[in-house]
This record gives structure tokens, C-alpha cells and sequence, in this order.
């Protein structure tokens, strides 16, 4: 009967499929490294806006406080009953010392004056350094108390800024008010201490036109404005225009050489990988003989042009395997209840171990029984029956080495083969395995009064044993164990012998 024709289809090359590979990859680096520097931007422009918000907070708090503290000196002035009674009823005289001994005590003021009702000076104004710009501002109407800040600059070094606080008698009526004119030095001061030296700061009054300040300039630039209380003016901040801390600059260049790094050691790869794949499959191809007794390969289909050959030997192999696989399945060598090695399992692995004794090594056979498992079969079931042969084969797992080889034969029996140990390390060996067998019992919850009984006999040559001998001996020497009590080892001594080795 011929065979279905299989679909063919068209290889694809292996230099554009992984040139294309290569080209994704350079994509997503350098989207990578765009998102990185984006991100080191805006963090950078989030960190400048922080630092020059939190410096216009600092030097606004400063002129609140400076200001404040000029009102406040005012307004305790204006509502001290001395001044209200000098203003009322004093001499021009009276009114002129009362000036003149608050001066010495504010050295930083420009000018202090009393003012009538009408908003003229009271005395000499220009003995208390009060202006005609000042003067002209005193005589608005409202001027005493409306509370404004009025900033003067008509003389050069002179620049002060005017307070006003009307005062009245007890009655309510306004008798007049006191004047006080302090240079702006100390506006300056308050607000200079509050910035970086390369940050520009400036208070603008209500018209926008600057108190105190320095540094503003136009074009590119960071800014914070902050009105200033109830005074109409305006605290601006400024940075120039930084595109990369120095830190941001280092992790761009440290993220461009990091993936500068790996795309080379990618490309290499890639590379490396194209040259070096068809030698891996023809090692696959190796392999895959060495392993003619396992599972059979499924037909390859070779995704790349350059792999046709390669694919058609290992296809040829994969076939050998498939002629092979009913016996494959046919053959199992593990036991289904303890998933442990079977007889057929024993039987292939015997002759390894008679190898082992021909060249001198120590190989015993130890045939292990449980004490009594056909009763507790009988009492509790067969399936406490299986834990129990379930916790003696967890027991011979953990206890038994590379080289050496557990299997169940039957029902309750055991067989195992151990390398290089001696009589002493078979009795310390056969000890460790009991009390597993019991903490693996109690593990399942399993209080049965029960144990192992084993028989153990040395390997010979080939020449002279076979499995069945071995076996046998074995047998005998369990036997003499059920025999002596149960719960033991016993060593298989010849007829006739004295029992030594």
C-alpha cells in the first residue's frame, strides 16, 4: 500500500531569519534607550520644578515674616494710648520727640513721621526723611487706612517701601496715623538667602514692576510665581533650563553602554550559532543512536534550508527507533504499585553486577521479606496491604546509592544489590533500612507490628553463579531469618562452612 504523499513546503533561510532577529532586537534597544532618556528628562525637569517651587516658598515665607514684622511693630505703635493722647493733645513739640525717640530705636527705617487726620506731616517732614512722593501718597484719600504698600525709587540708594497705620481714640475716631519708610535692603536680604546662585529671584509689585531681586531674564527657563500675602505683589523664581543632571547624564551613558554591550554579545552570538548549529545537530544525531532503546523520535521537519541534510539522516535513525518501538512498549521495567525496578528490570541489571564481582569489588544480594504481611493483608485489607509495600519502597529509595539496584520481585519480596560494602556496612545498612521501613509506616499512620526479614549472600564470578543460584542462596539465608525469629538479617554460609566472612 504506498504511503500518502506529505505536504511540502518551502524552507525558510536561516541568515534572514536571524538578520531579521537582529534587527528587532536593535529596535527594541534603541526604543529602550529613548524611553530611558525621556524618562531621565522628565525626571530631571520634575526635580527643577520641585527645587525652585520649594526655594520661592522659602524666600516668600522669609518676606511674610520680615513684613509682618514691620506691621506688627506698626500696629502695636498705633494702638499705644501715649501716642493716641500725644496725637490729640500733645504740642508740636511733644509729637516731634515722641518721633524722634522711636527712631533711635528702629535703626534699619528710612523715615518715621506722625500724620494728621488729613494725611499731613506732623512737624518738619523733611527732618524725618519723608519725601514729596511720600508726601503725596499720605494725602490720598483713604490713605490711613487702607493699608497699602507703596514702593518709591525716585532716588538712587533711597529705595524704600512706605507703611501706614491709622490711630484712634477711644471713642473710634481717627486722630491720625503713624508713617514708617524702610529701605528695601532688608527685602533684599530676606529673599537672596533663599536661592541657588545660579537660580534668579525677584518681587514684583502690583503693576509688575520689580521691588527687590536679581537674575530674571527671558527665553528658556524654569519659573515659579507666588503671590505675597495681601500685598499684590508677586515673588518670582527662576532656573535656567536643565535638559540632564549629571546623574541622569551618567545613567543614559551607563544604560548606552550596558546595551551597547549586550546587543554585541548578541550579535556574536547570533553568529556563533548559525556556524555552529548544524555540527550540534549532527551531535543530535549521535545521540539519538545512543538512545536507539528509549522512546522512538518523531519525524523531523527542518524549518531551515541549511538543515535538509542533517534532518534526513536523523530521519533515517528516528525510523530504526520506530521498528523498535512495539517491543519497547511490550517491555516494561518498573513495578506499577511501587514504582520501583520489576524482575525483568533485576534480570537486565544482574549481569552488571556479576561484571562487578569479576573485577573484585564486594557485590551482595539481599532478598527482603515483611514479617507477617499476609496477615496484616488479611486483618486490614489489601489496600493497607499496598501502603505498607509502598512505605517499604520509599524506604529502599532513600537508602539505596547510584550504583546499587532495589527491585520487587513478587507480592512481599524485595531483592537488592549493593556495591562495595562489607559485612559490617550490610548490618549497618540493613539497620538504617529498618527503622525507615518503620518511620515510613508511621508516616502513613500505619501502627502495625510488623518489620523485615532479609537474606544476603556474596556475588561470585560469572564463571561460577547465575541469577537463579543467587537467588536461591538468598532464599535460604531469608528463610534461616523467619526461621531464627524474624526481624533480622542472616548471611548465607555454605554447607559445611564455619560461618566466617
Amino acid at each position: 500500500m504506498p504511503l500518502p504523499a506529505q505536504t511540502v513546503r518551502p524552507s525558510a533561510s536561516l541568515q534572514r531569519h536571524l538578520m531579521g532577529l537582529l534587527l528587532g532586537v536593535v529596535g527594541i534597544f534603541g526604543a529602550g534607550i529613548g524611553l530611558s532618556l525621556w524618562f531621565s528628562l522628565e525626571s530631571t525637569r520634575e526635580e527643577q520644578q520641585r527645587l525652585i517651587g520649594y526655594e520661592a516658598e522659602q524666600a516668600r515665607g522669609n518676606l511674610v515674616r520680615r513684613l509682618g514684622d514691620y506691621r506688627t511693630l506698626l500696629d502695636n505703635a498705633a494702638r499705644d494710648r501715649e501716642l493716641a493722647d500725644v496725637l490729640a493733645f500733645g504740642t508740636p513739640e511733644a509729637q516731634q520727640a515722641w518721633v524722634r525717640a522711636r527712631q533711635r530705636l528702629l535703626p534699619e527705617i528710612l523715615g518715621l513721621a506722625l500724620v494728621d487726620a488729613h494725611g499731613e506731616v506732623v512737624g518738619d517732614a523733611a527732618s524725618f526723611r519723608i519725601g514729596p512722593a511720600c508726601q503725596r501718597d499720605l494725602r490720598r484719600p483713604g490713605a490711613l487706612t487702607d493699608g497699602r504698600l507703596l514702593v518709591h525709587r525716585q532716588q538712587a540708594g533711597a529705595e524704600h517701601v512706605d507703611f501706614v497705620a491709622a490711630v484712634h481714640d477711644v471713642r473710634g475716631m481717627l486722630l491720625g496715623g503713624i508713617f514708617l519708610s524702610v529701605r528695601l535692603d532688608p527685602l533684599q536680604r530676606a529673599i537672596d538667602g533663599s536661592i541657588l546662585p545660579e537660580h534668579a529671584i525677584a518681587l514684583l509689585d502690583a503693576e509688575g514692576r520689580p521691588i527687590v531681586g536679581h537674575g530674571l531674564q527671558r527665553g528658556a527657563m524654569r519659573e515659579v510665581r507666588l503671590p505675597v500675602a495681601d500685598t499684590g505683589w508677586t515673588l518670582v523664581v527662576q532656573s535656567p533650563v536643565q535638559w540632564l543632571t549629571r546623574s541622569g547624564g551618567r545613567q543614559v551613558v551607563a544604560g548606552l553602554l550596558t546595551l551597547g554591550a549586550v546587543l554585541a554579545v548578541l550579535v556574536i552570538g547570533i553568529v556563533q550559532l548559525r556556524r555552529t548549529m548544524v555540527r550540534d545537530i549532527v551531535s543530535t544525531l549521535d545521540a539519538l543512536k545512543a538512545l536507539a532503546r528509549n522512546e522512538p523520535v518523531p519525524t523531523i521537519m527542518p524549518h531551515y534550508v541549511e538543515f535538509e541534510q542533517v534532518a534526513e539522516d536523523i530521519n533515517l535513525t528516528a525510523r530504526h527507533l520506530q521498528e523498535q518501538r512495539a517491543r519497547l512498549e511490550r517491555l516494561s521495567l518498573t513495578d506499577p504499585l511501587t514504582a520501583l525496578p520489576n524482575r525483568r528490570a533485576f534480570e537486565t541489571r544482574f549481569p552488571q553486577a556479576q561484571g562487578m564481582a569479576e573485577r573484585q569489588h564486594r557485590v551482595a544480594l539481599v532478598m527482603l521479606d515483611i514479617d507477617h504481611f499476609k496477615g496484616v493483608n488479611d486483618r486490614f485489607g489489601h489496600a493497607v496491604g499496598d501502603q505498607v509495600l509502598l512505605a517499604l519502597a520509599q524506604a529502599l529509595k532513600d537508602l539505596t546509592r547510584r550504583a546499587d539496584l532495589a527491585a520487587r520481585l513478587a507480592g512481599d519480596e524485595f531483592v537488592v544489590l549493593l556495591t562495595d560494602l562489607d559485612a559490617a556496612g550490610l548490618d549497618a545498612w540493613y539497620q538504617r533500612l529498618s527503622d525507615r521501613f518503620r518511620s515510613e509506616l508511621n508516616a502513613f499512620g500505619l501502627d502495625l507490628q510488623t518489620g523485615l526479614s532479609a537474606g544476603q549472600t556474596w556475588l561470585g564470578p560469572a564463571s561460577r553463579d547465575s541469577i537463579d543460584d543467587a537467588l536461591m542462596r538468598a532464599d535460604h539465608a531469608l528463610y534461616q531469618a523467619k526461621e531464627r525469629g524474624r526481624g533480622r538479617m542472616v548471611q548465607y554460609v555454605e554447607p559445611g562452612s564455619d560461618g566466617a566472612g
